[in-house]
């Protein structure tokens, strides 16, 4: 069955990627610094995550609770849908993912510049997504990011506001391939998906991120 996301002429139905017992359980998504598509990737994310009857809970581990407002003004049923927990501290957000269970899904949005929780987040998760867009100082954060990622765990980047066609785009994709970081997706500049609670889930947006769940599920399942 499909979950209806119905806006004239801006979004569609949210259908489940994959059936049976759901893995990776947690993901987190992650970045040391702002305004690189965090919150926009973890909701899409979460709208996306999972099919019917799979609970998926979104933790919103960052105290400015971007991701918890967006979910509490959405017009969309599917977000209005997601369990929302706020976690802003190292204890909380380790009680919340304890609670996790195997068959579920959490995605936890995990604030800027603040290390030591994203750490804590790294150490219970079982894959990673990175948002970044093309330029060189996006490089060194997302390689400080890289740098807490342990080693087991499998960790993918996404490119945001991406001018797909360009060759800073392109370059900065081969760039991270030779270096062996696999980059998940990219989403294009022209998709309006970072409109907030007040706009709708951009198709677009659901598509790019679709393709990012199922990348980051073979990763996790080392394929």
């Amino acid at each position: 069955m499909t979950t209806a996301l119905t806006s004239p002429g801006t979004a569609r139905g949210c259908e489940g990627v994959f059936v049976g017992r759901v893995q990776p359980v947690i993901v987190v998504v992650a970045a040391l610094k702002g305004g690189v598509g965090k919150t926009t990737t973890s909701i899409y994310l979460s709208a996306i995550a999972g099919p019917d009857k799979r609970s998926v809970t979104l933790v919103d581990a960052d105290p400015q609770a971007s991701a918890a407002d967006w979910v509490a003004n959405a017009a969309d049923d599917v977000l209005r849908a997601l369990e929302v927990v706020e976690a802003p501290t190292e204890r909380l957000l380790t009680k919340v993912l304890d609670r996790v269970d195997a068959d579920d899904i959490a995605i936890v949005d995990t604030p800027p510049g603040h290390e030591r929780l994203l750490a804590k987040a790294l150490d219970l998760a079982d894959a990673v997504v990175i948002p970044t867009r093309v330029g060189g100082v996006e490089t060194v954060r997302v390689e400080a990011v890289l740098d807490m990622v342990p080693k087991r765990l499998p960790a993918g980047l996404v490119i945001a506001s991406a001018r797909t066609f360009t060759r800073d785009y392109q370059e900065t994709v081969a760039m991270w391939v030779e270096a062996g970081v696999p980059v998940w997706g990219a989403v294009p500049e022209r998709v309006t998906i970072a409109s907030g609670p007040d706009g709708w889930l951009s198709v677009e947006g659901l598509d790019a991120y679709r393709e990012v769940w199922r990348r980051l599920r073979r990763a996790a399942r080392g394929q």
